[in-house]
């Protein structure tokens, strides 16, 4: 019967190969196979936590930063809003006090006439120069103009280099007598031949609104219409129009 071959017979071979290298020439393959079967394996290391886990926690945060970040948005937009109809508060409020301003100013403004044309001099007396020219223009009121006309002065500063005489103001102290003023005015041969005129003190804003409105009044007046101002409205045949 054939004697069975010896277990550590195959590694005779690969150990000759390893002793080149050994420097303990007296270890044997057996030996290391037995000290290989002794010892024990190591467990195993843990593993990290999977990404998808990871991620997990990761959209939690985001959501939770998205909800604070929505929050504080909300809180600034809210605040926003606040000052914003407060804003149109006050620029409402502004508004009508300005409208009110003009619409004093505007008042005020009908005890005044200006005249254009007269001529300037050194040293002159604007007043008892305006008292004049009225004087010529109603006759029938030449004792009381002196008492009606309360001031009366150049509009602007002087230019040496402008020939063109700058316009005067005049304050009247009566409403009733501007306006018997104002109406003998209109056609008075005097004022042309002199090359006067009497206009209207007007604000701003009516010079404006008259602008906008005289294609109208000069389309009523070619038609043969009763087209008209007062301030800065505009009337055809007794009915106001607008822009």
């Amino acid at each position: 019967m054939p004697k069975p071959a010896k277990r550590n017979e195959p590694c005779t071979e690969e150990l000759g190969a390893v002793s080149d290298h050994d420097y303990n020439n007296g270890m044997e393959c057996t030996v290391q196979l037995a000290n290989e079967d002794d010892f024990p394996s190591l467990p195993l290391t843990p593993s990290k936590p999977p990404l998808a886990k990871k991620l997990a926690t990761t959209r939690v945060h985001s959501t939770s930063n998205t909800f604070v970040t929505d929050d504080t948005v909300q809180k600034l937009a809210d605040l926003i809003n606040s000052r914003s109809d407060a804003l149109e508060s006050m620029i409402g409020a502004i508004r009508t006090d300005m409208k009110a301003i003009t619409d004093l100013e505007s008042y005020g403004r009908r005890w005044n006439l200006r005249l254009h044309g007269v001529p300037e001099i050194e040293k002159e007396n604007v007043r008892e120069q305006v008292i004049g020219v009225c004087q010529q223009v109603l006759p029938a009121l030449k004792e009381k103009l002196p008492d009606v006309i309360d001031v009366a002065h150049r509009v602007g500063r002087r230019r040496h280099d402008d020939p063109k005489p700058r316009g005067v103001i005049i304050r009247f102290i009566s409403r009733r007598h501007k306006e018997e003023l104002w109406k003998a005015a209109k056609n008075c041969t005097f004022l042309q031949a002199k090359g006067l005129r009497f206009t209207e003190d007007l604000t701003k804003e009516e010079k404006e609104n008259r602008q906008k409105l005289w294609p109208k009044i000069k389309k009523a007046r070619d038609d043969g219409k009763a087209a008209y101002f007062v301030g800065g409205r505009g009337f055809v045949n007794g009915t106001e129009i607008f822009p």
